[in-house]
């Protein structure tokens, strides 16, 4: 693990064990707490800016060009991820994804998936510091992959417990699940989790108008970055 993320994590979860991160956040949904505030503009700012931090994979030559995979994306190293069942999002029509265990060059996961442009694994979890491959199929064409790694035992378990800490506070206030949602998520910016972050942006099941519009956009955005920008 990158020594420097590994600080990173350690100082943000020393700094959320106090709950000094999202404390206007917490406000806000204490005052508010069966409708979801306004939340997702700073996230939408960053994820929509000049230089995105999302990195999506695009096919090269038809017809997986069609295909940009957004979550896991495809910075120049290969993207850490905390969650053990994570969130895969396209834009594009695929036929089936499939997972592969790298350790071993082995499936485990393989799921149709012609109805829809995101889907949150169901599997068995998936390992602390293991690679994985995921595929995204065109018909009966080739696929676009990417590869991606879930986070290492101690640094992942840290984070859980700093996540569970804040979700108890904000639930005992009656928070809206979207509020939760939004303090998980921007816990997950200031780490660099992108796939974490768009994985709790994608669980909400009924989101605000905001969070809504900003659903909308991200394939639209981040999948039309030049080329240079997304590899």
């Amino acid at each position: 693990m990158n020594k420097s993320f590994l600080s990173r994590v350690i100082l943000s979860s020393l700094a959320f064990s106090t709950l000094a991160i999202l404390p206007n956040q917490a406000v806000i949904a204490q005052k508010n707490p069966q409708k979801p505030a306004s939340f997702w503009s700073n996230i939408s700012q960053l994820l929509f800016s000049n230089k995105p931090p999302v990195k999506p994979r695009k096919g090269g030559s038809r017809p997986i060009d069609s295909i940009c995979i957004i979550s896991p994306d495809a910075p120049s190293e290969t993207r850490i991820i905390w969650s053990d069942r994570p969130l895969f999002a396209w834009q594009g029509k695929a036929r089936k994804i499939q997972l592969t265990d790298l350790n071993n060059n082995t499936v485990i996961f393989s799921e149709n998936v012609e109805n829809t442009q995101q889907y949150t694994y169901t599997g068995e979890p998936l390992q602390p510091g293991q690679t994985y491959k995921l595929d995204i199929f065109i018909g009966d064409g080739p696929a676009v992959l990417v590869e991606f790694q879930i986070m290492e035992s101690e640094e992942r378990d840290r984070i859980t417990a700093a996540l569970k800490t804040l979700e108890n506070k904000l639930q005992a206030k009656k928070s809206h699940h979207e509020a939760i949602a939004f303090a998980k998520a921007n816990y997950f910016t200031k780490l660099g989790l992108w796939s974490d972050v768009l994985q709790q942006a994608y669980s909400v099941q009924k989101p605000s108008p905001e969070l809504d519009r900003m659903l909308k956009e991200i394939p639209k955005q981040l999948c039309t970055q030049p080329k240079s920008d997304r590899l």
